[in-house]
């Protein structure tokens, strides 16, 4: 029953009732048409425990975009693709002869050819070469693919599936407010699904994966960069505020249960609780790097 305006406000939507039971209801309008159309879908644990799940997929849901061509838009360091010669900006025509039209059609090409050299024809400054590229092997969950490192540049979205919104200066504040509230109940909210096995543990990202979203955001621009950075501060502000000791929230703990005794918790019970909040919040750092580093 949430309003969606926009393609990032379905999909936070959709975030908010991941791991969820009962029914999703949608409602969708027709451009030029009042009529609009409703269904409701039955979910049970929806997408609970998946990697990085495909929300709008996973209700058949495909969004109308410009075809993304396989247009290399960045190299990860070292990386298979960086060996081999591409540069940014290469257009892959072909690989071992064989077209590839869509950046898709790349992509799973590579993932099916692990530790497989593959002849890859590019269209670079109005001329073609032809390079040579090893995918390098991942596995995860038991699963073996391709992986050259890197990412593809995504087309601009027409003029005409664009939509602009404006608001004053005391609705905007509203807005913010209102959409600060959201993100820090929906960062508790997600712990506490990852806690009961709903959200997969792997979601959880590290100082690479947040370099990477940066630079990302920061290619599509300034306003994509900022609300990028602004999510991060609330969740990282959230997350400051949990009753671990070494965290804020950890010493308002321990200021809270002053208060109700009326004196100091005991020295040595701070120190304990320090050292298992230091080890707790090092292991939790050391996990999310781990799975940054399983996806490079």
């Amino acid at each position: 029953d949430n309003p969606t305006p926009t393609l990032a406000a379905l999909n936070f939507a959709l975030l908010e009732r991941l791991g969820d039971s009962g029914t999703l209801r949608l409602s969708a309008a027709y451009p030029g048409l009042e009529s609009i159309h409703r269904s409701e879908v039955p979910i049970e644990r929806w997408l609970a425990g998946e990697e990085q799940p495909n929300l709008l997929a996973a209700l058949g849901i495909t969004i109308q975009v410009p075809p993304v061509l396989p247009l290399v838009g960045a190299l990860t360091d070292g990386s298979a693709a960086v060996a081999a010669g591409f540069q940014v900006g290469d257009l892959i025509l072909q690989a071992d002869g064989q077209a590839m039209p869509l950046w898709m059609d790349w992509v799973g090409y590579v993932r099916e050819r692990p530790e497989v050299p593959i002849d890859v024809l590019v269209q670079r400054d109005g001329t073609t070469q032809l390079l040579t590229v090893v995918p390098r092997e991942r596995v995860i969950d038991n699963q073996r693919f391709g992986s050259v490192g890197m990412t593809v540049s995504l087309p601009d979205m027409p003029e005409s599936q664009q939509r602009r919104f404006e608001r004053g200066p005391l609705t905007a504040l509203w807005a913010s407010i209102q959409r600060t509230g959201d993100l820090i109940g929906f960062t508790f909210k997600s712990m506490g699904r990852m806690l009961q096995g709903l959200i997969s543990p792997a979601n959880l990202s590290g100082p690479i994966a947040i370099a990477q979203v940066a630079a990302s955001t920061a290619e599509a621009g300034w306003v994509a960069w900022l609300g990028f950075v602004a999510l991060l501060s609330v969740s990282l502000g959230a997350l400051n505020l949990l009753p671990i000791p070494v965290l804020d929230g950890g010493h308002l703990m321990f200021y809270s249960v002053e208060a109700l005794l009326g004196k100091p918790l005991p020295e040595r019970v701070q120190m304990a609780g320090v050292q298992i909040g230091l080890v707790l919040v090092m292991s939790i750092m050391v996990f999310a790097l781990y799975n940054d580093l399983s996806k490079l």
